[in-house]
């Protein structure tokens, strides 16, 4: 069943289709983007986003949204929440506030449509990127634990972040 996109001033969050396949294999094609994620195989393949937009079809709830550049129309990056929240961008969509947008409207979503107390994200040692995009949003360090990188193909240290729903409400008045 299709979810309703969320929107921004300049994204579209939207369900994931066979039309982005080849969007989604360039994105993640270089090392800079999918050595950073702990699940992205490298070099990702057309039969890996094949996999991931059918296994978003059955298990999407918060999980899986596309990140369309309204402007575009562009598939700029993927974003989503299962046990944690997790997102990337095609290295053409950094450093534009991208993530922060998107991450924004999801975990206000989320947040607005279950019970949940807290989100748990994360992000490994020397991604500062994504550690800014976390902070921004109001998460805080809450430990380190060892995680294994598909792409990098070992472990490496993973800083754990948390944001409570009251922090969450607290910053955005609710």
């Amino acid at each position: 069943m299709a979810r309703e996109p969320l929107r921004t001033e300049r994204l579209l969050l939207r369900d994931l289709t066979e039309a982005d396949i080849p969007a989604l294999v360039e994105g993640l094609s270089p090392f800079e983007v999918a050595g950073w994620l702990t699940v992205v195989p490298h070099p990702y393949s057309e039969a890996d986003a094949r996999w991931f937009i059918d296994k978003m079809a059955e298990e999407q709830r918060f999980d899986g949204w596309g990140i369309e550049e309204r402007r575009s129309g562009a598939l700029a990056g993927v974003i989503g929440i299962c046990d944690t929240l997790g997102f990337w961008l095609a290295r053409p969509f950094q450093g534009r506030g991208y993530a922060t947008e998107a991450a924004e409207v999801l975990v206000g979503h989320y947040f607005a449509e279950t019970g949940a107390e807290d989100l748990v994200s994360g992000h490994f040692e020397g991604n500062y990127p994504s550690f800014h995009v976390l902070e921004k949003l109001g998460f805080v360090r809450d430990g380190d634990s060892r995680v294994w990188s598909k792409a990098q193909g070992m472990e490496m240290t993973l800083h754990r972040m948390r944001l409570t729903r009251a922090a969450w409400e607290a910053r955005h008045g609710d």
